[in-house]
């Protein structure tokens, strides 16, 4: 799609308000992305960040992790197939630390839980399953540490060790901890400007060919009172 359909669609400027390069090589950019817009297209009338990058470096990204449009966070893409397939293979190696922040109602754990699913993706969700019934099934794996409680949700640290569709939405609301505004996964009600309380917090990888460790952190977002309430000296 090239730049001159894609301003027809939306207004363009309204879309890079939405998100931030927060650094640059020759081999990556690292995307803050906020709610409300998708990594990658999923309907031709919507921007995407894939596809305004490919506009404006004139040649293929790679994504190399995705998180849900009403999700916001750091979103990590590579700028040539030599880096893009190494990176992925550090993630099948577990090598790569996802760290993401959740508010979930419910009753967590008050001590590190592992959840360990199989999960398999239906049209537009995912189902969970405590084994593998097919092959199509996945295996699920993420740890999550309880942070701080408030009146009716509570902050959850999580440690995704895979990268499964719907992985922490799906497996979370499994064992009954719904994410605040999550209305496909069991949110009682939505978030007003319908994002939905999962951020993806930190990246943290060793570079595969300089040896160089690279780490990012988020922000936590501004568009939920109780994320105005987090006791950031908790988080690290």
């Amino acid at each position: 799609m090239d730049l001159s359909i894609l301003n027809n669609l939306t207004n363009k400027n309204s879309f890079e308000s939405n998100y931030t390069v927060i650094d640059e090589t020759d081999d990556f950019i690292v995307i803050l992305k906020k709610y409300g817009i998708a990594v990658q297209a999923t309907d031709k009338n919507v921007y995407d960040l894939e596809t305004v990058l490919n506009t404006k470096y004139k040649e293929q990204v790679h994504v190399l992790n995705r998180i849900d449009q009403p999700v916001s966070g750091l979103v990590i893409f590579g700028k040539n197939k030599v880096f893009s397939a190494e990176f992925t293979e550090m993630l099948k190696a577990r090598t790569v630390k996802k760290t993401y922040l959740a508010l979930v109602a419910g009753t967590p754990n008050q001590e590190k839980t592992e959840l360990h699913h199989f999960i398999k993706k239906l049209h537009n969700r995912a189902m969970t399953a405590d084994e593998q019934v097919d092959e199509n099934f996945k295996e699920a794996i993420l740890e999550y540490s309880l942070l701080q409680s408030f009146d009716n949700y509570h902050l959850l640290k999580i440690d995704l060790k895979t990268g499964r569709f719907h992985q922490i939405r799906a497996q979370l609301a499994t064992v009954e901890l719904p994410i605040k505004g999550d209305l496909k996964y069991g949110s009682r009600r939505p978030n007003l400007d319908r994002s939905i309380c999962l951020v993806s917090y930190k990246l943290e990888f060793i570079h595969p060919f300089t040896g160089k460790k690279h780490e990012y952190t988020s922000p936590l977002p501004d568009n939920d009172v109780i994320w105005g309430l987090v006791d950031q000296s908790l988080i690290e």
